[in-house]
């Protein structure tokens, strides 16, 4: 799978991104479902696209992505062909939460993180994790992050929900969910109705 060293810190505004909650909404995990994501500029351009095919059938669970990648630099093409594993955990309030694996190398070491969203930086050819990338978010800065249409709300929540659930190790104490998995339920449905009004230049089609 792909390298990626970078000196620069770019935030998530800045990256295409693609994510559990955006494929969930699209009934995406049911056997065998494609699609494409389609990414359009202000003026209803198209600007960037991809391929992704969803697989969750007799344990095979993995998106397959398949795009073009540009170089600005020098306008050289890359066709990206690859799988990206997927995992579930299960909900403390009923049914699972699938995840990415992140299918990066880093420093010659695989991540494998469990996330959420996979980010591909402007500049870069593979989707990552945050972490792979040393994203940060530039929407931390803004006071009113919650207004419609705001690209960072979402994925500030999505970052909260992957850390908290990394933190999270007592789910119930004496039959009850503990706080920390109270914590959970609420950002799990705060992040579900914000990708439902998020990405208003992000079309995926099936």
């Amino acid at each position: 799978m792909g390298r990626w060293y970078s000196n620069r810190k770019d935030t998530v505004e800045q990256c295409r991104t693609v994510s559990i909650a955006s494929l969930g909404k699209h009934d995406f995990f049911r056997g065998w479902q494609s699609g494409t994501i389609t990414w359009t500029n202000h003026w209803g351009e198209e600007t960037a696209s991809i391929g992704v095919t969803v697989c969750t059938l007799d344990g095979q669970d993995y998106a397959r992505f398949q795009y073009t990648s540009t170089r600005r630099s020098t306008g050289e093409k890359t066709e990206c062909d690859y799988k990206v594993r997927l995992v579930t955990t299960p909900c403390h309030f009923g049914g699972v939460r699938w995840w990415f694996l992140c299918p990066l190398i880093t420093n010659g070491v695989s991540c494998g993180r469990r996330v959420g969203t996979l980010y591909c930086p402007p500049g870069a050819t593979y989707y990552g994790c945050r972490h792979c990338y040393n994203l940060t978010y530039e929407s931390r800065n803004k006071r009113r992050l919650t207004r419609l249409g705001d690209i960072g709300y979402p994925l500030v929540l999505e970052g909260k929900y992957e850390d908290l659930y990394e933190r999270t190790k007592r789910w119930t104490y004496r039959g009850r969910p503990t706080k920390k998995a109270r914590r959970l339920h609420a950002l799990e449905a705060r992040l579900n109705r914000a990708f439902e009004r998020f990405q208003p230049e992000q079309l995926l089609t099936k």
